[in-house]
Parts: structure tokens; C-alpha cells; sequence
């Protein structure tokens, strides 16, 4: 366990390889260089049909490239299918491209790092096919994957990261039903390089913007209190938090403040700083929750979050400490004469603040297509998610206590 407590020994560990950062207004025109860095000729980027069709986006992207852009793969989709991320590599090999530069979401971010990882491969669609089967994409033992570069347009935090989450299918339109979902990780996959740009993310619908945020914030929340924490990332959590809280108030601003931005921006990357580690990711039990809504509904799970958060927090802090302490030290509403009861509600209150200055809904019945009878089903989802195993020490929610939770939030 990578954490600041282990049995009666105090210690840490804390492995972590980071991509070179940079975040400023115009970081794209840095592009070029950050290539030329890795000795990389040339890159193709990756992205969605959406954002490859947004000028505003691509125009800078490509200057910054130059003569190292290879091409543009717009073929990216919410759903991640392998078939798209084979697609990627099969184009990468066949053109002999150095590098990937991924482009949008964190959708288009995953098929990058798909692509990657079966670059690693001789074969690339064995690879691709034995994914399938086994569901997850492996990285070759003795394989270099295609180095990444990132450039985010949205604030999800899915960008300082070795794994990525895929959708199990080589062919999507002949599947009747839900695909299977998969993932991929491993510590090569991290990005070589983070292009924050400030320009980029005032291009992107405020409805994805804001919730997107959400969910990026959720990651500093959940770091705290992770059974994996360290004092690392309880540094880096507290100061995103702060960050955050003061920057996100302008997101919904169709002219969004500087300052607030940079804030806001430089808050959801450093809430990523060591969330995902080899081995180690330190989402938890509020991811979990937005998970049961990603198969079946549609809604961003930034949105689900803004809704769930306070509900999931004031249900962690009715069972455990949840270190909510360090919580309302982060959000500035620490009161030492407090009772531990008032240190949960001002925490709880202060996270729905957050999602109130995000304009964000607070309650499930305003979810399109979800019904109180559906709570059974996706209650046993989130029960069932991975991520129920990162619950803070102590917890261990049964399917009632979800249910119960959702019903809170209806």
C-alpha cells in the first residue's frame, strides 16, 4: 500500500514519473519544440470529429506543429471503441509516425493511449483482437510505446495519467447491446509532454467545461481521504482545492476572467498531480457512483458528480472520518471550536458551492431517461466498480447504502 500509514510504521512510497507540464495562454505554439525535445519528426494528432472541425482549436494546434504534423485522425467517439484505437495505431505504423498528439476530451486522450499501447506490438491487430479476450489492451514487455503529447480542451483530469478505459470492440455497428468495457495501464503511457492552453478551453461548450470540472475536482477530494494518499498528494490535493474554488466561479462566463481561468485550469492540474500511479489510482468512492451512470444514461459524468458529491461525502462522514478535517482546512472553513459533525456539513455545503458556481443540476430527477425504479440496478453497478475498492479506510458501502444515497439525491 503506497500510503502515509502503513500497520504501526509511519512511512511513504510514492513512484511517479510525470510528463513535462506547461500551462499558459498560447502554450500550443510550443508544440513543435516539445517534439524536437524527443526527437520526434513528426506526430499525428488525434481527436474527435467535433473538435477537428472546430477552427478555433486546430488552427493554433497545427501552426504549433508546423512541419511536424503528420496528419489529423478526427475519428475519436465518447465510447472509445478499440476498433478506433487500432485504427490510430494501424496509421501510425503504416505512416512511420513518431508521436501522438491527442486533442479534446479525455475520450480522445484513451484512444491515444490505446493506440500506444498496441504500437508496442508486431501484430498490431492480434494485439487488438487479444484485448478483446482477455479485456485489457496490453503493452508489450520489451515495446516503446508511441510517446503522447496532450493537449486537453476540457478539465476532467484524465490527462496526468498511466491508464485509460476502452471499449471492447472491433466492430461497433454489429454489436446488438452494451459493450464490454476494458482498460489499459501502464507507467510507459504516462505523456511525454501537458499542453495546457488557456485559449483551447475558452472554445469548449460551457455545459461540457463546467461539468468537466466537476469531475476534475472531485479527483483533489478523493485523493485526501484514498487509502493510497500520501503526503504528496494531500499537498497537492489541498492546493487544487483551494485553486479551484476560487477559479471555477468564472467558467460558466461566456468572458471568462484571466486570473479565474488560470486558476481554475492550474487547480485541475495539480489535482491530477500522483492520481494515477503504477499500480496506484486514488479515485474512489464518488467516481464510483459517476461510473454507474455511464453505460445507460446520457450524461457527462461531471454532471453526475455535482449532483452526487454531496450526497456521497455526507454519507462517507456519517461512517468514518473521512479526513474531513483536512477537507475544511482546504476550502477555508476550518473552525477549531467546531463539533466533527459541523467540520462534515461545512465541507458537505462547500463542495455543493462548488457545484452550484458551476451551474451544475442538484438532483436526479432532472437526469433525462432516469427513473427511482432504475436505483436497484444502478446501485448494484456502483457497488460492483472497481473503485469501491479505494473507499476511504473503514467504509465498505453495501448496495442498500447506495440505494439509499441515490435516493437522497432524487
Amino acid at each position: 500500500m503506497t500510503a502515509d500509514l502503513q500497520g504501526s510504521h509511519r512511512q511513504f512510497a510514492f513512484d511517479y514519473e510525470p510528463g513535462e507540464i506547461r500551462c499558459r495562454r498560447g502554450a500550443v505554439g510550443d508544440l513543435g519544440d516539445l517534439l524536437a525535445a524527443r526527437d520526434c519528426d513528426d506526430a499525428l494528432v488525434v481527436t474527435g470529429s467535433n473538435v477537428g472541425a472546430n477552427h478555433d482549436v486546430m488552427d493554433p494546434v497545427e501552426a504549433g506543429l508546423g512541419g511536424r504534423l503528420a496528419g489529423v485522425f478526427d475519428e475519436t467517439t465518447p465510447e472509445k471503441y478499440l476498433k478506433t484505437g487500432l485504427d490510430a495505431a494501424e496509421r501510425v505504423r503504416r505512416d512511420g509516425i513518431d508521436a501522438l498528439v491527442a486533442v479534446g476530451s479525455g475520450s480522445s486522450l484513451d484512444v491515444a493511449k490505446v493506440a500506444s499501447a498496441l504500437s508496442t506490438h508486431d501484430d498490431l491487430r492480434a494485439a487488438a483482437e487479444g484485448a478483446v479476450e482477455s479485456g485489457g489492451v496490453p503493452v508489450a514487455e520489451d515495446g516503446e510505446p508511441t510517446p503522447i503529447v496532450a493537449v486537453p480542451t476540457t478539465l476532467a483530469g484524465a490527462d496526468l495519467s498511466v491508464i485509460a478505459g476502452v471499449s471492447l470492440s472491433l466492430d461497433p455497428g454489429s454489436v446488438d447491446g452494451e459493450v464490454p468495457s476494458g482498460s489499459v495501464g501502464d507507467r510507459r503511457l504516462m505523456p511525454a509532454a501537458l499542453v495546457y492552453d488557456l485559449a483551447l478551453f475558452e472554445t469548449t461548450p460551457k455545459g461540457v467545461l463546467c461539468a468537466s470540472a466537476m469531475n476534475g475536482f472531485d479527483k483533489a477530494v478523493e485523493c485526501l481521504y484514498s487509502p493510497y494518499r500520501t503526503p504528496v498528494t494531500d499537498g497537492t490535493a489541498m492546493r487544487a482545492l483551494s485553486l479551484m474554488q476560487s477559479g471555477f466561479d468564472t467558467l460558466p462566463d461566456d468572458d471568462m476572467d484571466e486570473d479565474d481561468l488560470y486558476d481554475a485550469v492550474a487547480g485541475v492540474v495539480v489535482a491530477q498531480y500522483g492520481i494515477s500511479t503504477p499500480e496506484v489510482y486514488r479515485a474512489s468512492v464518488i467516481h464510483a457512483f459517476g461510473h454507474g451512470f455511464s453505460h445507460d444514461y446520457d450524461v457527462h459524468q461531471g454532471t453526475v458528480h455535482g449532483i452526487l458529491a454531496p450526497h456521497v461525502l455526507r454519507y462517507v462522514f456519517d461512517e468514518v472520518d473521512g479526513r474531513r478535517g483536512l477537507l475544511a482546512e482546504a476550502f477555508g472553513v476550518d473552525d477549531e471550536v467546531a463539533t466533527d459533525e459541523d467540520v462534515a456539513e461545512s465541507v458537505v455545503g462547500a463542495v455543493a458551492g462548488v457545484s452550484d458556481d458551476l451551474e451544475l443540476p442538484d438532483r436526479l430527477r432532472e437526469l433525462d431517461g432516469l427513473a427511482r425504479e432504475d436505483f436497484p440496478a444502478v446501485a448494484a453497478e456502483i457497488r460492483d466498480d472497481g473503485l469501491m475498492d479505494a473507499a476511504p479506510e473503514g467504509l465498505d458501502p453495501t448496495t442498500e447504502d447506495v440505494a439509499a444515497v441515490l435516493d437522497d439525491a432524487w
